[in-house]
């Protein structure tokens, strides 16, 4: 299905009871919207309502004709204003914007209106806006956004918290041991109290029943409240799912219909630079992102809880109609790369997590796709690169059995230990194929991670952040090999896991629990040259993938660490990140642009979006298209410059590889007998309460001595539950079960799987 054509809405959420008292917080409420407005001149079909609407699919248009277009809003009641947004504002002549309060008018604003779009200004009491405007040719306005003064900011996730984890806010302004209060979104009546502790408030301990809507209100010598914001059940996977899905297929090359397909040496064939999804690059990791994402919680993704979207035209092979769209996009990309022939290292790569991930997708998947791409990967994985599709990319031999000592910029092109995974996972299907070369596999990951062990230094800020959305690869390759190797891993890989941590942890000690670049600064830096005329040593890059991918980093060291505190504090700042990717960041906005529209409970978007690029992602949902730059940190109101804003893939897979580590963390399994009756109680958290208004399902996987593999299928525990269980009697099982037998329950895919086992007396 193409994405719509159209332009999407952008409507944020209000709760009522928001105006009751404008001194509080301007994050709150845009005070244009909705507004009676007034113009001149006015045409019939270019109502001025278009202009405060708050949608991004009606346009406001200023004429040229006109000695001047002059546009009024009365904000009906008297605000201390001090910030106007002008979204999707195109014009590049002089506005002239002021306030009216009673008779007295200020200006505040007279210019060519910035990149940025935001206007912010000393704060001015105002019951009227007007902007004046004469363009040079029909201009569009866009929407106009205007807020009042925050005098007690508070930021916090927009979507919300899941039930029983980390749940944090920050209060900029706020002094230490300032009290705060939740309550729920419409009423007054406190249901949980805490104070302010180094700008931060948790309240981790407070954990409702069900699925509602609360606010903070932070009591300090200013009241400020926070946005409406939901605690539920795996609230956060249950709003992130659908939009990683749907940006995967709004972003593909040919909107899905790959008949247009035809690759040369030169040209990938894709419309806007890319291979099988626009502006893909190589190292965007889509296969194995998708292939995680899924693996670590296969029935979210089932069709009757994720009905198909996208079209899937032109493909070599039809897969059955109960074909997640998950597995169907997996494939879709498999068949692209086998078509055109990759051989750049980062896309053989991928396809051997596909190699090794068959055996779990064989269902929908024909082997003879299989076949084909094992022959083909296992022909080429040492072979040179031939130049294939290369595009910001660092010079380097294709060589898949090579140790390799260089390393990616802050571009993210190349992370240290990309082929460690895909080497072990050929390993493993080599030993499947009875290859006898198997242990060149096993060689060339070993020699890799103990170089990252030798010479790589967490400390220097080039190794982590620096590698901007991609970081997360590194660790995900050094938790998977000790993981699943833990007895023959290289020495030292654990400590090696700790020091990471310790670096990660000491450079989120802050109000946002934000992993800073480094002490003295937080947002990676320019990574151009010095010596290039447009290097800025003081700007900061676009890096919403880093965040949002950095949960993989944190919990691949939770998994493996036995340090309490170390964990704790890892999961609190795995947490931070996606929080600031939801809201709780100096702008006060998400990530997306269109969260309104895209992102359940979001209340205020980014402040603009990249207009045409090789992405070409106006149209497509769940895109993170710009993050909070240098000037705003640690907190400037004022400073709300969003830098370069622009959505990309990679930027995506990163996020879904951040979900599928969470999924992986929240993940639980047991398993307790009760001899007396003959009946086991299996208990499974994992995050499908995906709809609070049914009593959902959840399917694992049981054997018997590691074999007769049957499933099992648990109940939510109620409507809107954290747990999943069922009271099994041994009899119901579909084989003999005598003393001595070991059962294994699990759930989750290969290494994604949680197990419990229980040894029949």
């Amino acid at each position: 299905m193409k994405p719509m054509i159209n332009r999407k809405l952008t409507v944020c959420f209000l709760f009522a009871g928001l105006l009751f008292f404008n001194k509080l917080a301007a994050q709150m409420l845009n005070l244009a919207k909705g507004k009676p407005v007034s113009v001149t001149p006015k045409i019939s079909d270019n109502p001025g309502e278009h202009f405060v609407d708050g949608e991004d699919a009606t346009l406001f248009y200023a004429y040229p004709t006109a000695p001047i277009n002059r546009i009024e809003v009365d904000l009906q009641g008297t605000f201390n204003i001090d910030r106007i947004l002008l979204r999707g504002f195109k014009g590049t002549d002089t506005l002239r914007i002021f306030t009216i309060n009673v008779s007295e008018k200020k200006e505040v604003f007279v210019n060519v209106l910035p990149a940025k779009k935001l206007i912010t200004f000393t704060p001015v009491t105002a019951s009227k806006l007007v902007v004046e405007y004469k363009p040079k040719n029909n201009t569009v306005m866009g929407e106009l956004e205007v807020f009042a003064h925050e005098r007690q900011p508070v930021m916090v996730n927009q979507s919300g918290y899941n039930t029983g984890a980390v749940k944090r806010f920050t209060a900029p302004l706020a002094a230490n041991g300032t009290p705060f209060v939740i309550a729920k979104a419409d009423e007054d009546k406190m249901l949980f109290e805490g104070v302010i502790k180094n700008k931060i408030g948790d309240f981790t301990a407070f954990n409702p029943e069900g699925s509602s809507s609360y606010k903070i209100i932070v009591k300090g010598q200013d009241v400020g409240v926070s946005f409406p914001f939901t605690i539920a059940p795996y609230l956060i996977e249950r709003v992130s799912y659908k939009p990683a899905i749907q940006f995967m297929i709004d972003d593909r090359c040919w909107y899905g219909n790959t008949n247009s397909f035809k690759p040369t040496v030169q040209d990938a064939g894709c419309p806007f630079l890319g291979i099988a999804w626009r502006d893909s690059h190589q190292f965007s990791f889509e296969l194995q992102a998708l292939i995680n994402l899924y693996f670590s919680n296969p029935d979210a993704f089932s069709v009757d809880r994720m009905p198909i979207e996208g079209q899937y035209i032109g493909l070599r092979k039809r897969l059955p109609e109960n074909t997640p769209e998950i597995v169907r996009l997996i494939y879709y990309a498999v068949d692209i790369y086998l078509r055109g022939k990759v051989n750049h290292t980062l896309l053989k790569e991928q396809l051997a997590y596909f190699l090794y991930a068959y055996p779990y997708l064989s269902e929908y998947i024909p082997r003879e796709v299989y076949e084909e791409a094992r022959d083909y990967v296992f022909a080429i994985w040492e072979t040179a690169d031939n130049n294939r599709w290369r595009w910001h990319d660092i010079e380097h031999s294709a060589n898949l059995f090579q140790t390799y000592t260089i390393m990616g910029t802050g571009k993210g092109q190349f992370p240290p230990g990309h082929s460690i995974v895909p080497n072990l996972m050929l390993f493993e299907v080599a030993k499947r194929e009875g290859r006898r070369d198997a242990i060149r596999y096993w060689d060339a990951a070993m020699k890799q991670t103990q170089w990252i062990v030798d010479n790589v230094d967490w400390k220097d800020p080039a190794t982590t952040k620096g590698q901007r959305m991609n970081e997360y690869v590194t660790m995900q390759s050094l938790g998977y090999f000790l993981k699943q190797y833990p007895d023959k891993a290289p020495k030292k890989l654990l400590e090696k896991i700790r020091l990471w941590a310790e670096v990660a942890i000491s450079r989120s000690d802050n109000m946002w629990d934000f992993r800073k670049y480094k002490e003295d600064k937080w947002v990676i830096p320019d990574i151009k040259s010095a010596n290039d005329p447009t290097f800025n040593p003081n700007g900061s890059f676009n890096e919403p993938g880093n965040i949002a991918g950095f949960p993989v980093a944190a919990l691949v060291a939770k998994q493996v660490l036995t340090d309490e505190k170390l964990n704790k504090r890892l999961e609190e700042i795995a947490v931070g990140q996606i929080d600031n990717v939801f809201g709780r960041n100096p702008a006060g906005r998400h990530y997306s642009y269109d969260a309104c529209t895209d992102f359940e409970g979001a209340d205020l978007g980014w402040f603009q979006e990249y207009e045409g690029g090789a992405g070409m992602l106006q149209t497509v949902r769940g895109v993170l298209d710009g993050s909070p730059k240098e000037d705003v940190y640690p907190y400037d109101s004022y400073g709300g410059d969003p830098g370069h804003t622009e959505g990309w893939v990679t930027f995506n897979t990163a996020w879904m590889e951040g979900i599928a580590y969470r999924n992986y963390d929240l993940t639980k399994l047991s398993v307790v007998g009760e001899s007396k009756n003959k009946e086991l109680l299996v208990q499974l958290a994992v995050p499908l309460n995906l709809n609070p208004l049914v009593q959902e399902r959840a399917e694992i996987r049981v054997t018997k001595n590691g074999k007769d593999e049957t499933t099992l299928v648990l109940e939510e525990e109620g409507t809107d539950a954290l747990y999943f269980k069922k009271r099994l009697k041994l009899e119901e099982l579909p084989y003999q079960i005598k003393k001595g037998d070991v059962l294994t329950f699990s759930y989750g895919l290969a290494h994604f799987s949680k197990e419990a086992a229980i040894t029949i007396d």
